[in-house]
């Protein structure tokens, strides 16, 4: 296989499914593209490309369900990053501790951008209430997330919740059979 770059063109491309990866892949061609890049989505996604994009200099922005892409006009600006703990690793450790009685779990500097929490709406709506003490590293919001085992009630999950924690969706599915009632899963055809 042999891909040869250059003459790329800005374009508007409109997601048929809310997809974080399919965006930034998008975004980043439109960096090297002339004119703009814009891609439509149907529901908000994860924006961690955006974020350390803009940090580094890029002109991305976001107007509604639109995220735009400027041309680069100049290289981007290395940065000094601490990655956070990754809540999708982290969902696993929370239902643990949610399910197991006696359980009493703490978890450090994990990442909270608001794009990737649905997990933690979703078990608050179950009846968990973890303790979250927030921050910030390199542009992201970061927490310390206490969890306590807790008896879990049964959650309707769809919607715009989805793209927030479809990576989540098997482990709550988990926590799910542990739940006193039916818990429904809807929209999440990507899966």
């Amino acid at each position: 296989l042999a891909v040869r770059g250059g003459g790329l063109r800005g374009i508007t491309y409109t997601l048929p499914v809310a997809s974080a990866q399919v965006k930034s892949a998008v975004l980043l061609a439109g960096l090297f593209a002339d004119g703009l890049t814009t891609v439509i989505e149907p529901v908000a996604t994860r924006d961690h490309t955006e974020r350390m994009l803009s940090a580094m200099g890029a002109a991305v922005r976001r107007e509604g369900g639109a995220v735009t892409a400027l041309p680069l006009g100049a290289p981007l600006c290395p940065l000094d990053i601490t990655v956070p703990g990754d809540i999708s690793s982290a969902a696993f450790l929370l239902v643990a501790a949610t399910l197991v009685r006696g359980s009493d779990v703490r978890l450090l500097a994990v990442g909270a951008n608001p794009t990737r929490t649905g997990l933690l709406d979703v078990l608050g709506d179950m009846g968990l209430r973890p303790s979250c003490a927030f921050g910030e590293a390199a542009g992201e919001p970061i927490c310390d997330i206490a969890v306590r085992a807790t008896l879990l009630q049964a959650a309707e999950i769809g919607g715009a919740l989805i793209p927030r924690l479809i990576d989540e969706l098997p482990i709550l599915a988990v926590a799910a059979t542990q739940a006193r009632g039916v818990t429904v899963v809807r929209d999440a055809q990507e899966l």
